[in-house]
């Protein structure tokens, strides 16, 4: 292709690790690089395979892929460490640069997933070579299909050509490159899927390698986007009408779902898995105290991080001579990392209902409990806003994702930031993807990244139905979501404030309740055509902001480097896409 994928295939980044027989669990750790003779024995293919798992770490929690598909959208905004950013397109707080070329953010998910879309070519060709397990190819095909679904979202018109013809794994250099057209690119993964939907197993060969419903799943996705919209919904149907075939369900609460510890349930569909060995799941500059790896970000799933507030730096009253801070960095509130904060029609009107919904407390930390004791003995221990003591354990802060009173804060020990007291430092964190068994507050995360949930087969099926007229359907299908997300005692609440008639706005909110953080909504709002309407305008801290979203945004530039590597020949002019 425009570069060599072969060598891409032997560097560092593209490393597998043994299958062993006995092991249950799918473990991504780097041990090994992969060559072309590796492919040629089953083991081999098996490493590969491995390989095309790990690929997932490059476009699943990561920091670029992560800021793609939520920064700019009606979810979240920039945050303080995060200034000047371009895909926020905020010139009022983030500055003028435009998303060009040269915006590096894309570039995991451009060139890291043709790398494992190789190595997924290598294991369908030398495994049907061999006469592999057809499972073993479904899982292959799947990964592919997922790759190139999220390729051709972004960026339209995909090459399925790598350099040794279409779909087929390539060694030799190429700076040649054809985009195919979307409908070609759709085709394949469609075929890729079904094919994964006749050979996959129905339970997971080991944990976190692809089952059945899985692509049963997709399947139903990509038909949604593609704008097949009765298939779509008959493929959801199918899961959903045979959760006990499938071993699908939705789990009793939301709480549930997001729990640390149930990555795996029955609700999960499919996972980015992680290591608990810092050895390969480091960051760069990370120091031996911090109890993990020096180099290397190996396996980092830094998601727990991206959504935080900057805690440490809370002051119980800012105009107090001597400012008390009674919140020190922990493992149980994440690395402060202030990468992105959430928009105010997030908190007040897409997560509005905080009376009979639970999601926004299960997704939200709103409370900080005093976790530093102050020095200089009794005399100079921590005073609230009303003189008493706040004590280890004691409520310090309190984000309530509302406005609340001058007088409802007074009467209040603890501080409280209302809505019209947010800013790029100061708002709720999104705790959904903490992880409080790491040894260090700077250490990796080794959770499992869920990348896609049953919950969210009944919002496709609902997306559908609303597409086909089918309003009672789509009602029922958000209804189910609605009830188990109720606060005991407040399911006949539920249906009476869930609207008769069912709206593509109203299933984007529901959609935001379910799936908030969790690298989606660019797509979501870009598929439903309501991207510009719900983002161009948002409130931080009661401050509205304009957003200069150009229309040609809706699809992602070709990256630079793709442009440069391309051969002389090549019209780069109409390889980019549209208005970049």
């Amino acid at each position: 292709m425009k570069r060599n994928i072969y060598k891409l295939l032997l560097c560092g980044c593209m490393v597998a690790s043994l299958l062993s027989s006995c092991n249950d669990i799918l473990e991504e750790q780097p041990r090994a690089v992969l060559t072309p003779d590796l492919f040629k024995s089953e083991v081999g293919l098996e490493q590969g395979l491995t390989a095309a798992y790990v690929g997932l770490r490059s476009i699943v929690g990561a920091q670029g892929p992560m800021f793609c598909m939520e920064l700019g959208t009606d979810e979240f905004t920039s945050a303080a460490s995060n200034t000047n950013y371009p895909l926020d397109m905020t010139p009022d707080r983030t500055g003028t640069t435009p998303i060009t070329s040269a915006t590096g953010d894309f570039s995991s998910f451009w060139n890291d997933s043709f790398q494992y879309i190789n190595t997924c070519n290598g294991v369908v060709d030398y495994g049907t070579e061999l006469n592999m397990d057809p499972a073993i190819i479904a899982e292959a095909r799947f990964l592919r299909a997922y790759y190139y679904f999220n390729l051709v979202q972004m960026f339209g018109a995909t090459p399925l050509d790598l350099g040794s013809g279409k779909l087929k794994f390539n060694t030799s250099p190429n700076r040649a490159s054809d985009r195919n057209p979307v409908d070609e690119v759709y085709a394949t993964i469609i075929e890729d899927l079904q094919y994964g939907i006749e050979n996959l197993p129905i339970v997971s060969r080991r944990t976190g390698s692809i089952a059945k419903k899985a692509a049963i799943h997709y399947l139903a996705k990509v038909y949604l986007t593609r704008g097949d919209y009765q298939t779509a919904l008959t493929t959801a149907e199918t899961l959903i009408n045979n959760q006990g075939t499938y071993g699908v369900g939705l789990m009793d609460t939301y709480a549930d779902v997001v729990k640390e510890g149930n990555e795996h349930s029955k609700e999960v569909l499919f996972t980015c898995e992680h290591t608990e060995d810092y050895a390969f799941n480091g960051y760069i500059g990370q120091t031996a105290s911090d109890g993990g790896a020096t180099t290397g970000y190996g396996g980092y799933d830094r998601a727990l991080s991206y959504f935080t507030n900057n805690y440490p730096t809370f002051y119980i009253d800012d105009d107090a001579a001597v400012k008390q801070t009674p919140v020190g960095r922990s493992v149980e509130y994440s690395r402060p990392w202030i990468r992105m904060a959430p928009t105010d029609e997030l908190l007040t009107s897409i997560f509005g209902d905080k009376t009979n919904d639970s999601r926004y407390f299960s997704t939200f930390q709103t409370v900080w409990l005093s976790n530093v004791e102050r020095s200089g003995g009794a005399s100079r221990s921590y005073k609230g806003l009303l003189g008493q003591p706040i004590s280890i354990g004691d409520t310090a802060f309190y984000f309530p994702g509302t406005e609340v009173t001058s007088g409802f804060k007074a009467s209040k020990n603890y501080r409280i930031w209302g809505i019209k007291d947010h800013t790029d430092i100061f708002f709720p964190s999104m705790w959904k993807f903490f992880d409080r068994n790491r040894k260090a507050v700077n250490d990796a995360s080794g959770r499992p990244f869920i990348v896609a949930k049953f919950s969210e087969t009944y919002l496709i099926a609902a997306e559908a139905a609303v597409k086909l007229n089918q309003n009672d359907k789509a009602r029922q299908y958000i209804l189910t979501l609605r009830q188990r997300a109720a606060y005991p005692g407040h399911a006949v609440e539920i249906e009476a404030l869930t609207p008769a008639t069912i709206t593509i706005d109203y299933i984007l909110d529901k959609r935001t309740r379910e799936l908030c953080g969790e690298q989606m909504r660019w797509l979501d709002l870009v598929r439903t055509g309501k991207w510009i309407e719900r983002s161009s305008t948002y409130h931080l801290g009661g401050k509205e902001y304009k957003r200069t979203i150009q229309p040609h945004y809706v699809l992602r530039p070709i990256p630079q480097f793709q442009l440069d590597r391309l051969a002389e020949s090549v019209d780069r002019a109409s390889y980019q896409n549209p208005g970049y």
